[in-house]
C-alpha cells in the first residue's frame, strides 16, 4: 500500500472514530470524505507566483491534491499544489513572504533551524504556535509558514536545476 493511501486511511479512521464517539450525544451522525487530484488557488489560500507552471515528478503525478474529511464537529481540509518557476529562488521566496504576511508573522524554516534543531514553539496566550520541528527544507531549501497549527499556510521552496520548485499547502482543522 502506498504511503499516501496509508496516511489517508489513518486520518479517515481517526476522524471517523472521534466523530462516532459523539454520535449518541448529537442524536445523529454525518461524515464525509473528499479526495480530488486538483487544488484551486482559493483552496490553497495563496496567490500563484506569476508565470509559475504546474510541476509533476512523472506522468502519473497530477501536481495537486485536495483532501477533506469530516464527521460531526470534526473536520480536516488539506490542499497541496506543486509548481515550478524559471525565476530566481530569492524572487519567488520574497513574493511568498509578502503574500503570507497578510495572515500574520511568517516563520522561516531553513536546514539549520528545522527538524531536531528547531526550538520548541512557545505558546502565546494558551494558543499553540507554529514550529519548524516538522519542516524538512532540504539543503538550500526554505519552508515558510504562517497561521496556527490548525489553520496554516505553508510554502516549501527548493532549487532543482535551473528552476525553483515550490509547493503550496493549506491545512485547516476543526474540532480536533
Amino acid at each position: 500500500m502506498s504511503h499516501s493511501k496509508l496516511l489517508f486511511l489513518l486520518l479517515a479512521g481517526s476522524l471517523l472514530g472521534s466523530a462516532q464517539a459523539q454520535e449518541g450525544q448529537l442524536g445523529g451522525f454525518k461524515a464525509g470524505i473528499e479526495l480530488r487530484e486538483q487544488a484551486t488557488q482559493k483552496e490553497l489560500g495563496l496567490p500563484l507566483y506569476p508565470g509559475a507552471q504546474p510541476q509533476r515528478d512523472d506522468a502519473k503525478d497530477k501536481g495537486a491534491v485536495t483532501l477533506g474529511l469530516w464527521g460531526g464537529a470534526f473536520g480536516l481540509h488539506l490542499a497541496v499544489g506543486k509548481y515550478a518557476s524559471a525565476d530566481r529562488f530569492d524572487e519567488v521566496a520574497r513574493y511568498y513572504r509578502v503574500a503570507m504576511a497578510a495572515y500574520g508573522p511568517v516563520l522561516e524554516c531553513r536546514p539549520e533551524n528545522s527538524g531536531a534543531k528547531a526550538p520548541k514553539p512557545a505558546a502565546k496566550g494558551g494558543e499553540e504556535a507554529l514550529s519548524c520541528q516538522d519542516a524538512e527544507p532540504g539543503a538550500g531549501g526554505l519552508v515558510l509558514k504562517v497561521g496556527k497549527p490548525k489553520d496554516q499556510r505553508v510554502v516549501a521552496l527548493q532549487t532543482k536545476g535551473a528552476q525553483v520548485h515550490f509547493q503550496l499547502v493549506r491545512i485547516e482543522a476543526r474540532g480536533t
